[in-house]
């Protein structure tokens, strides 16, 4: 099966969005020193917070002239911006009371916009920036502006200033890199699996193309057929070309049938339109295309109680699920691959296990998400834009998980492995049982009956 490279996305600030987070704050910040200069009558350093305000507006302006507002911002850009926002915060904390001033508080943007958007890395920096910015202002600052004499902040106050906002710091940044990255990477696994599903569905209705094609060129063939054979009888056609023109004339006629087979064998042919589950098993297999692994296919009843093989509908989506799933522990076996199908009356069940080294027990209780290592002990270094990540599994759990199935991931016991040895014994194959390994993984996926044998 083709691999598939879905990269998590980064996402890019726009311009505008930057521009009109910063118009925001200066308009906040200005009504803020204006109120209380204006309105509480509080003595503040006017010019020099209105120095400081104004290089946002420069900046603000700089920026609305020197790049179209469509314009994305690149990583190392945003971070400077955001830098930026913290270091003039920093300067008005400075002129106003430093930690003690309660929109201290407003340190957490910057950082929580960049842990949102950028990358651990520079996020990182970032928040080291601010904590350096906080260290700074819990030393160096003007007297928070007051009527009257200051209160007397004690120290130890002004440490657990220090303290919470240097917590909430590296805390929130990280809690919303987190949740954010996560969303991220569910999104970019959804957009894969939409991906896979619509090809497969292209390629299912390629049939109905080919009904569509037959039926379009059935009228032009005719007149071919009967154009040819009104030759074939013709006295002065000369006898050199009448070889020829026989051979055109039986050459339609086997593309109309040929044409005519593809029209009608979707209805009239239960083996193009159904699948035994032995066919889909097989068809599954193949769909993976191994060389280099056995694959033991097993399908048989549950039970004492005689029960008819399931027919299933051909479904592009439950083959390529399957297949993804095989694939898996073939990547992983040392040498065979066992699937096995049982069914009831009930219920529909497939295992797929190998020799292979098992599954981590770390990986076991994270299977299924996306761009989560999905195997196991062995210390291979997988692409990490392809299904080796986990998408795949993600991916074929989701398509599994549309027709009803549920899925099921372990690792055989002791006992199973003997099992399979066994049965490869009884079978003359005494030296494959010998290397047969006491480890391996099994995925177990098993749907309603009456669910999977659905048309729709």
């Amino acid at each position: 099966m083709d691999s598939l490279t879905v990269p998590v996305p980064a996402l890019s600030l726009r311009l505008r969005v930057q521009i009109f987070l910063r118009w925001l704050a200066v308009i906040g910040q200005l009504g803020a020193v204006l109120v209380v200069f204006f309105g509480f009558g509080f003595p503040l350093p006017l010019v020099e917070l209105l120095l400081v305000i104004s290089l946002s507006v420069a900046l603000n302006i700089w920026l609305a002239l020197r790049f179209p507002f469509s314009h994305l911002l690149t990583r190392t850009q945003t971070a400077g911006y955001l830098a930026y926002d913290l270091a003039q915060l920093s300067a008005l904390l400075y002129l106003t009371g430093g930690l003690i001033n309660p929109f201290a508080l407003l340190f957490l943007a910057p950082v929580t916009i960049s842990a949102s958007l950028l990358d651990a890395r520079t996020t990182a920096i970032l928040v080291a920036f601010a904590s350096l910015l906080v260290t700074g202002l819990l030393f160096f600052y003007q007297p928070l502006p007051w009527q009257g004499a200051p209160p007397q902040i004690p120290e130890l106050y002004r440490i657990g200033l220090f303290a919470a906002l240097l917590l909430a710091l590296a805390f929130i940044p990280s809690y919303v890199w987190r949740v954010s990255r996560e969303g991220r990477r569910m999104s970019a696994a959804l957009t894969a699996t939409r991906s896979v599903l619509a090809r497969e569905q292209r390629l299912s209705a390629l049939d109905g193309l080919a009904a569509a094609a037959a039926h379009q060129l059935g009228t032009p063939l005719g007149t071919i057929v009967l154009v040819s054979g009104e030759l074939k009888n013709s006295k002065d056609l000369p006898e050199a070309l009448r070889e020829d023109v026989h051979l055109m004339r039986e050459q339609a006629l086997r593309c109309r049938e040929i044409l005519a087979s593809l029209s009608s064998e979707e209805d009239h042919d239960p083996v193009i339109s159904t699948l035994s589950m032995r066919g889909f098993l097989d068809e599954a297999v193949l769909e993976v295309g191994l060389q280099d692994k056995k694959i033991h296919i097993e399908c048989r009843a549950n039970g004492t109680l005689a029960t008819p093989e399931p027919r299933l509908q051909r479904r592009p989506e439950l083959i390529y699920g399957l297949g993804n799933i095989i694939e898996n522990a073939s990547e992983f076996a040392s040498g065979h691959v066992w699937l096995r199908a049982t069914y009831s009356a009930q219920q529909v069940v497939i295992e797929v296990s190998d020799d292979g080294p098992g599954f981590a027990p770390d990986i076991l209780a994270h299977l299924g998400e996306p761009y989560t290592s999905s195997r196991r002990h062995s210390g291979r270094k997988e692409n990490s834009g392809e299904f080796g990540l986990g998408l795949g599994f993600f991916i074929a759990r989701t398509l599994l998980q549309r027709s009803g199935g549920q899925i099921r991931a372990r690792n055989l016991r002791p006992h199973e492995a003997a099992e399979r040895a066994a049965s490869l014994d009884n079978r003359g194959d005494t030296n494959a049982a010998n290397k047969v390994s006491a480890t391996g993984a099994c995925v177990t996926i098993s749907w309603p009956r009456e669910r999977l044998e659905r048309t729709h």
